[in-house]
């Protein structure tokens, strides 16, 4: 039976808990607990071409509005789609699917400052805020990493830096599978035979399609010993996990 007090309590609320969990409105059932920066775009988008096909229609109006906010013909999520109930009692019933994509977290957290802090996004300013800085100031990437290592508040002040351990409950829901952001496409494909029994997924990579991608390559060559200690204070639980991923993927190749 899924830890209901164990789940809930890794997140911020339980609205938080909700926009993670996303489910089916046709089809077999699956869960897919939502890991922002480990490609939950497309992620989405596959999981909606999937969906489109079961309903006759095309993907030509998949875009990032209605990847973030799905349409509730395709699939529940968030409070207005379900109920901390109705989620709990879909992972306890044997026949839902459940699975989550995870990315390497040094990888993962660069790219959460490329995206969100870099490009001077909303998250930026919310981390400005709670800092007392003027949202318009600059930030490093060490700045930032120095800020999350010494500073537990500042890592809850936006989800796209929040742990991802926590973010999925890795430690608290029996997952059918666990793929990895380095193998997108083969976990992809995984991941929708088993809940839409085709061959080959119709992989959505919205780095091409919807124009997401960042400079977090350039920012991962720059990193020093410091940054990455910094990483390793912060994220050393999803480090573990992130080998534990790897090493359940590599025993089944």
């Amino acid at each position: 039976m899924a830890d209901r007090e164990g789940i809930l309590s890794n997140y911020i609320h339980d609205r938080h808990f909700l926009q993670t969990v996303n489910m089916p409105r046709m089809g077999k059932p699956f869960i897919y607990m939502k890991n922002h920066k480990a490609a939950c775009t497309t992620v989405l988008a596959t999981l909606m071409a999937h969906l489109l096909d079961l309903q006759g229609e095309g993907t030509d109006g998949i875009d990032m509005e209605t990847v973030h906010t799905p349409p509730k013909t395709l699939l529940r999520t968030g409070t207005r789609g379900l109920t901390v109930r109705r989620a709990m009692r879909a992972l306890d019933n044997p026949d839902v699917f459940r699975f989550t994509i995870v990315r390497e977290p040094v990888a993962r957290t660069v790219s959460a400052y490329a995206d969100k802090i870099y490009k001077a996004e909303k998250p930026k300013r919310m981390l400005m805020r709670y800092l007392g800085r003027p949202v318009d100031g600059e930030m490093s990437l060490s700045e930032f990493l120095d800020i999350l290592a010494q500073d537990e508040g500042a890592r809850e002040v936006d989800r796209h830096w929040w742990s991802q351990r926590k973010e999925t409950s890795y430690d608290y829901i029996d997952f059918d599978f666990i793929g990895d952001t380095r193998d997108l496409k083969a976990a992809l494909d995984h991941a929708m035979r088993q809940i839409f029994d085709v061959e080959a997924s119709k992989f959505q990579d919205t780095r091409k399609t919807l124009g997401h991608k960042s400079h977090s390559r350039e920012l991962m060559e720059s990193l020093t010993t410091q940054d990455r200690a910094n990483i390793e204070t912060v994220f050393g639980p999803d480090l573990e996990m992130y080998e534990e991923v790897r090493k359940a993927l590599e025993e089944v190749a």
